[in-house]
């Protein structure tokens, strides 16, 4: 009784298809950590403005690249800027576009 020869069986998953390697994503880093800032300052408004899409709502940290810590300052910053008319808190505050009445 001896040992069976390997199997010749292709590899458990999805094939592989030739040509470039997948894509590595860099890992984003923290611009508050790299720039030594400890807190996020509600009054430095073009700061706050990066982490803000288009339509005015807060970037995902994943999207950012923020750590955790400064994601959650970053937040209270935004709001607090909202609160005090800095930042608009959607598209039709910033455009003016509201109708008031009829």
């Amino acid at each position: 009784m001896g040992t069976s020869p390997p199997s010749r069986r292709p590899p458990a998953g999805p094939p592989r298809r030739g040509g470039r390697p997948r894509y590595f994503q860099r890992r984003k880093v923290c611009s508050f950590c790299v720039d030594k800032i400890k807190e996020a300052d509600y009054k430095d408004v073009e700061r706050l403005r990066r982490y803000l899409s288009p339509r005015f709502k807060m970037e995902a940290r994943r999207k950012t690249g923020v750590c955790s810590k400064h994601q959650r300052g970053l937040a209270m910053a935004i709001k607090r800027a909202r609160y005090m008319a800095m930042l608009p808190f959607s598209l039709d505050h910033r455009t003016g576009s509201l109708k008031w009445g009829p």
